[in-house]
């Protein structure tokens, strides 16, 4: 079996037919296998045998043994009909556990074609497909630093636009998708000790589902999830973590402008336009994710930068406002509103004036916090005017 799926320089024409027979003997060992081990046919057993290691890639693969892996995938995806999970458990299992950042372009493509078909089999493989896409968010971690390896790093941002548009095609063909990927988001979210790089590059990948059609479906979670992941960070940093010589320059020292200037897509992390920590590693964590966030922000247009505007004022009203230790973290909606100062500057400045009047809004919000949040706009060179108007409104 293994020569005839093997392909050659034929013709195309040719090729076509040789694949076509390698699926059909795919499908009959998948369907042969579907029994008790003593009455399978020695042969098929063999057959599908030699199929699961070429699967495994735990080994390393030559050029014919890639050739041989993305043509199984392609056969698999033409029999998901034949995949059980009671006779194929280890096949399964040798698909689930693939880590595509080791993966060959042409086999990348052919394995998120598998899941994407496995994941619309109804009431069997959603979850898996999604969980093994999602844990992919997070590219190998290697050396004693804890990085990206380079050659993982210059492939980043094809394999999200890969893994992205995977889940786009999975929720758009199965309406329970986006229920359910909110909910392995929410326990796949990276902790307060995880490692930077992994942190950084998971937030990266999900912020990629935040456009377009999904953006409808799961933006609002996802962003919330974002807001929470840094404030978490922004409260477990101390004053004291803040050098004391850097006091004079702000809270952060840097202006919108600098972020947009900076054409080598450091922003926060490039020489005095960071934060300036006491070797602080949540202060690390959160200067990487706000660049993160900003850039995401940046990359909307006007219509999607509106839709998270409202998004992200009622995160702020809901949680950021009540933080009396959030630092840092709220300079996010203020980076919004730099983006369209007049409509969106404007429009938060209304909604914090209706916080402030409104009565249902209980003292400590109304007073304290959001006396907190507009002291340190002024401190980010956004707030002044929004304080101006509030004290005017105020006093009408």
């Amino acid at each position: 079996m293994v020569a005839e799926l093997r392909r050659d320089d034929m013709a195309e024409e040719a090729g076509v037919i040789r694949d076509a027979v390698a699926f059909r003997l795919v499908e009959h060992v998948l369907q042969s296998v579907r029994m008790e081990p003593f009455l399978v046919d020695p042969r098929d057993m063999e057959q599908y045998e030699k199929m699961l290691k070429t699967l495994d890639t735990s080994k390393r693969k030559s050029a014919d043994d890639e050739a041989l892996y993305v043509t199984y995938l392609k056969a698999l995806s033409d029999a998901v009909s034949k995949i059980d999970i009671m006779y194929h458990h280890s096949l399964l299992n040798n698909i689930f556990s693939v880590r595509i950042w080791y993966l060959q372009r042409d086999t990348m493509v052919a394995l998120l074609d598998l899941l994407t078909r496995l994941a619309a089999v109804a009431d069997q493989y959603l979850r898996e497909c999604l969980q093994v896409l999602v844990n992919n968010f997070t590219p190998p971690i290697v050396g004693e630093r804890n990085e990206v390896p380079p050659w993982a790093v210059s492939r980043k941002k094809d394999i999200f636009s890969y893994l992205c548009e995977s889940l786009k095609t999975i929720s758009d063909t199965v309406p329970l998708a986006p229920r359910m990927l909110r909910d392995i988001i929410d326990r796949s979210m990276p902790k307060l000790f995880d490692n930077k790089a992994k942190m950084i590059s998971f937030v990266e990948c999900m912020l990629g589902l935040d456009t377009d059609r999904m953006g409808d479906l799961i933006g609002a979670i996802l962003l919330a999830k974002v807001v929470d992941l840094l404030t978490e960070l922004d409260v477990n940093i101390t004053w004291e973590d803040i050098l004391q010589e850097e006091h004079d320059k702000g809270i952060f020292e840097m202006e919108l402008e600098d972020l947009d200037a900076d054409d080598d897509g450091d922003g926060f992390g490039q020489a005095g336009t960071k934060v300036c920590f006491g070797g602080n590693a949540c202060a690390e964590k959160l200067d990487g994710l706000m660049v993160v966030v900003c850039e995401h922000l940046k990359s909307l247009d006007r219509q999607c930068l509106y839709k998270e505007f409202v998004i992200l004022k009622t995160i702020f009203r809901a949680s950021l406002l009540r933080v009396h230790r959030s630092k840092f973290a709220q300079f996010i909606i203020f980076y919004t509103c730099s983006l369209d100062p007049k409509t969106l500057g404007e429009d938060f400045a209304v909604f914090l004036t209706d916080i402030v009047t409104e009565k249902k809004e209980d003292p400590i919000s109304s007073a304290e916090c959001l006396q907190f949040h507009m002291l340190e706009a002024i401190c980010l060179g956004q707030g002044l005017f929004l304080l101006i108007r509030l004290l005017l409104y105020s006093k009408n």
